[in-house]
């Protein structure tokens, strides 16, 4: 078969997103022309989608170095580069593509694609608005400024926007996702439902539509959607200014209740302090906790992804622990059930963090810690345990055996083993800023318009 119709074969097998079909024709092509820059640059893009990485970013560079003047080289690298969660190089490559075309759209929505997995979120929404002067109708550039806007928080103009896309298109997925967050930032998880169900019926297999499916289905509780919008609201900001407001209310925190004290008002303070810990527990354990309710939904159990659920079945497994340890304790238990069930409502900190990182090292970390804590505290209680038997018995005998018998520094050694027990909590309330200042590693490979 001549090049030329290897060539259309492969572009036709491209458009059908036949991946592995259009591979074997753009090497069969790259055999009989091994400099073709084109056939690299596709072959860099089916690589990429059908998961390839590696082999995606050395075809993209033989693309570049067959003919360095090619922008769709450039721009293939930029593709492969940001799906490897590289954005700056991503950034640089896309940046030459656009340099080589500047009136390449597409080159545009790839700009503001990366920008937004940077949350970068003004640089994206001025990529999308460079690419809508070009092309005012291109679908891409509508719904990626729709994100934009939505991150931003101005659902208002997100939603004209999305509209125009929907007008144009009706049915593209990743338009019914982009209106799907927009009414999810306005307040309307019905609404917003209905776009995600719309999305994944064309597209079962966007991920993105998937995850804000789950999160409209959570909005319907009043509750979720305080915490929903507190989260919505921080998106806007970037990793370091995120990490800011959040020290930024703890120290505020810190120092409203240094002032009440001083002014005499302990109640007040003790309230102030309270709060900031039912902040921290609410918007750390709200997630896993709302999911492991959505396991009880027909719709929300197959909408989950398997880590989800997982972490929300451990995390709701602690939460019957620390109730079952806490009413042992209630119910005239031994004494460490009586000081111990405070470390189980501590350690959902850690434990709910678990939710926020993607595998990785400092998941891994993170990991260990909570299984490291919960051996140290199992110890703990035995070592409690064995020193109470046997100073209950002494006590049994009445005052006069009970200090005969060295029942007075059994009690101070109980007393001691007792203050271990702070160790343990403030390790597991200091882990809520390893949770806020890790780096949270990379999610897995993303398609093209997923929020």
């Amino acid at each position: 078969m001549e090049p030329e119709a290897i060539w259309r074969r492969a572009v036709l097998l491209l458009e059908q997103q036949r991946w592995q079909l259009a591979i074997a024709e753009l090497r069969r092509l790259l055999t009989v022309v091994p400099d073709h820059p084109m056939a690299h640059a596709l072959l860099a893009r089916a690589l990429a989608m059908d998961g390839d990485l590696d082999a995606a970013l050395v075809e993209a560079r033989a693309a570049i170095a067959a003919d360095p003047t090619s922008d769709v080289a450039h721009g293939a690298l930029a593709m492969v580069l940001w799906q490897r969660h590289e954005h700056e190089p991503a950034a640089k490559a896309i940046a030459a593509a656009i340099e080589l075309d500047p009136e390449d759209v597409d080159h545009h929505s790839t700009l503001a694609q990366i920008r937004l997995s940077q949350g970068r979120l003004p640089e994206a929404l001025a990529a999308a608005d460079a690419g809508l002067a070009i092309e005012p109708e291109d679908t891409d550039c509508l719904n990626l400024r729709a994100v934009a806007l939505t991150r931003l928080g101005r659902g208002a103009e997100a939603t004209d926007t999305v509209d125009s896309s929907l007008a144009r298109d009706p049915d593209n997925p990743y338009t019914h996702q982009a209106r799907g967050f927009a009414l999810l930032q306005r307040g309307d998880p019905a609404g917003a439902l209905h776009h995600f169900r719309e999305a994944l019926r064309r597209d079962p297999n966007l991920d993105g539509a998937r995850a804000g499916l789950v999160e409209a289905l959570k909005a319907k509780n009043p509750l979720y959607r305080i915490v929903l919008g507190w989260f919505l609201w921080l998106g806007r900001f970037s990793g370091a200014r995120q990490v800011q407001i959040m020290i930024g209310l703890w120290l505020g925190s810190r120092l409203a209740r240094g002032a009440l004290e001083r002014a005499g008002y302990e109640s007040a303070a003790l309230v102030v302090s309270f709060a900031w810990i039912g902040f921290v527990l609410l918007t750390s354990c709200a997630v896993p906790l709302f999911n492991l309710l959505l396991l009880l939904h027909p719709v929300g159990r197959h909408a989950l992804e398997t880590g989800a659920r997982r972490h929300a079945m451990l995390l709701g497994t602690a939460v019957l622990i620390t109730i079952a340890i806490g009413g042992y304790g209630a119910w005239d238990g031994p004494v460490w059930a009586v000081v111990g069930w405070l470390f189980w409502l501590v350690f959902l900190l850690p434990l709910a963090g678990l939710g926020v990182f993607h595998p990785g090292w400092a998941r891994t970390v993170l990991a260990v810690f909570c299984v490291v804590l919960v051996v140290a505290w199992i110890v703990w209680a035995v070592w409690l345990q064995l020193q109470v038997a046997p100073m209950v018995a002494l006590a049994a005998g009445g005052k006069a055996a009970f200090e005969q018998g060295g029942g007075p520094a059994m009690l101070q050694a109980v007393k001691a083993t007792v203050e271990w027990h702070v160790s343990l909590l403030w390790a597991g309330a200091l882990s809520t800023w390893y949770v806020l200042l890790a780096p949270k590693g990379n999610p897995p490979r993303r398609r093209r318009g997923n929020a």
